[in-house]
């Protein structure tokens, strides 16, 4: 005869797989992310064993933050790791979707890796209601056409991209920035990205 302590935890068991199973269909609702980007937004063979994705917003302290380590993880590992850049401009900074469209625009013109660099290094210098004359002349700086990369900002094209990446950030749970995925496994800001994301790329290049 089922006590009435068995009927209970029946009953939790049944409860717990219907939570479970809802969790589930949830997750299967979510898309992976893609690891790919431009050419111009990747560095590293394209059969490398390992590809490191990084969703990053230019206004982020904390995505400038990672950047020392970041930079010094990329040529550590150069040519043996595929690094591809994702943007993922978050609400809160209003300065920083024209940024991600300003640098998507460098890009189209081969200067995407300078201009990102000068965004991350001059942060304190154009996140304010000055942003876009810094933007043009960080253009300049860098050797842009201007009329060109003015009317590639100007145009729908650069922030669909922009839109496209944090589509993928979204359907992937990114909820903030950096995060990093490193053949597939998730790790967020810098620490985890100097603690423990090179432990995986280490065991991802020994294992393969």
């Amino acid at each position: 005869m089922r006590t009435k302590f068995s009927r209970r935890m029946a009953s939790f068991g049944l409860t717990a797989a219907l939570a479970l199973a809802t969790v589930a269909v949830a997750r299967g609702r979510y898309k992976p992310y893609s690891p790919s980007a431009p050419d111009f937004r990747v560095e590293g063979p394209a059969d490398a064993k390992v590809t490191v994705v990084e969703f990053s917003d230019f206004q982020c302290p904390a995505c400038r933050y990672a950047e020392p380590p970041l930079r010094q993880l990329r040529a550590l590992y150069r040519g043996r790791i595929r690094f591809v850049f994702k943007h993922f401009p978050l609400r809160m900074h209003q300065w920083a979707r024209p940024a991600a469209a300003a640098a998507e625009c460098a890009g189209r013109q081969g200067k995407f890796w300078p201009y990102h660099d000068m965004l991350y290094d001059r942060q304190d210098e154009w996140t304010n209601e000055k942003y876009d004359s810094f933007l043009t002349g960080y253009a300049r700086r860098v050797g842009l056409d201007l009329p060109a990369w003015q009317a590639c900002r100007a145009g729908a094209s650069a922030a669909a991209a922009v839109q496209a990446d944090v589509q993928e950030g979204d359907d992937a749970w990114v909820n903030s920035t950096p995060t990093f995925f490193i053949n597939g496994r998730r790790f967020v800001g810098a620490q985890q990205l100097t603690a423990l994301g090179v432990l995986r790329i280490d065991q991802e290049l020994k294992a393969r």
